[in-house]
């Protein structure tokens, strides 16, 4: 990884304990991700190894030389000349609450996938390739349709008329490929917020995706937490949940720079109008969006299976 001189990274989260190996050195600044503060300033020297791992919501230096820091938080290359590093990542830690040792991994967590992409056939092939790969039930598909957005976000959906939203397990999604070129795919390990429970008989669910890439200043912690907070605001909101972008290695391009996925579950088509139309979600929009980068918003009917 290169940070050239005066560059300053977006704010994005640290799923993984990681090392880095400085090859070309220089002075670097730590940002938070809840507010865009500095937190501390460092030199990174050539030739030096450090390691962090994960506790909690902290990343925690092995050698205690740098005091704990959030695992949401930026970089910014402060000092006379580029920086340059190899990083080595573990597999992602699993999220626990403040100050206790995140030692559970992600190896048998399950993840959602979303799957975007220009064409129905493409969607096709991805939804009977899912089908296809053994330990994928039906059930495991939780959405799958042609773009229903709302019609003051139908260009947010970036010129993509299909989707998918399933789960998989490491196993298989070591089993998928996703090489198609009018393809985006976001992998994420889901952070539970409303459980929707099960879907009444007859009824068509929608499955709301908000992908967002923040901007390099945007306080990421206050952005989540008022988007979470619109749950008990919004009474059409009946599920929610949401999660950084963890895309497999080789499917990082995939992902298009993105850093988090949000999906909200509505009962109908018109309840997800009643929201886009909430001043609540209005008064968010307003806040959020001067902060993001790029934004994808793509909503897909809930897929049913008796399986």
């Amino acid at each position: 990884m290169v940070i050239p001189v005066g560059t300053r990274l977006p704010p994005h989260e640290h799923m993984f304990d990681y090392s880095f190996h400085v090859l070309e050195g220089s002075r670097l600044a730590v940002y938070s991700g809840e507010d865009a503060n500095h937190l501390f300033s460092f030199d990174a020297p050539m030739g030096k190894t450090m390691a962090f791992k994960r506790h909690g919501n902290m990343m925690v230096d092995i050698t205690g030389a740098i005091p704990p820091f959030p695992a949401v938080h930026g970089v910014m290359n402060i000092g006379k000349g580029n920086y340059r590093e190899i990083l080595v990542e573990t597999k992602p830690c699993k999220g626990v609450p403040q100050n206790e040792t995140a030692a559970l991994r992600y190896d048998k967590e399950r993840l959602r996938r979303a799957l975007l992409t220009q064409t129905e056939p493409t969607v096709v092939a991805a939804y009977d390739e899912a089908r296809s790969i053994e330990g994928v039930r039906a059930s495991a598909i939780i959405g799958y349709s042609k773009s229903v957005n709302h019609e003051s976000e139908r260009a947010l959906a970036q010129g993509f008329s299909h989707g998918m939203l399933y789960t998989l397990d490491e196993v298989s999604r070591e089993l998928t490929t996703t090489s198609s070129a009018d393809t985006m795919v976001f992998d994420f390990y889901p952070v539970a917020v409303k459980d929707p429970g099960v879907a009444e008989e007859g009824m068509q669910r929608v499955k709301h995706m908000v992908f967002v890439q923040f901007k390099i200043d945007a306080p990421v912690g206050k952005l989540v937490a008022g988007y979470i907070g619109l749950t008990t605001k919004i009474s059409e909101m009946k599920g929610f949940e949401w999660g950084p972008i963890a895309n497999k290695l080789g499917d990082e391009e995939k992902g298009k720079g993105f850093q988090y996925g949000f999906v909200t579950t509505f009962n109908s088509v018109e309840d997800c109008t009643a929201y886009n139309e909430h001043d609540a979600h209005k008064e968010y929009v307003n806040e959020v969006v001067p902060y993001a980068e790029d934004l994808l918003v793509f909503d897909i009917l809930e897929h049913n299976s008796s399986e």
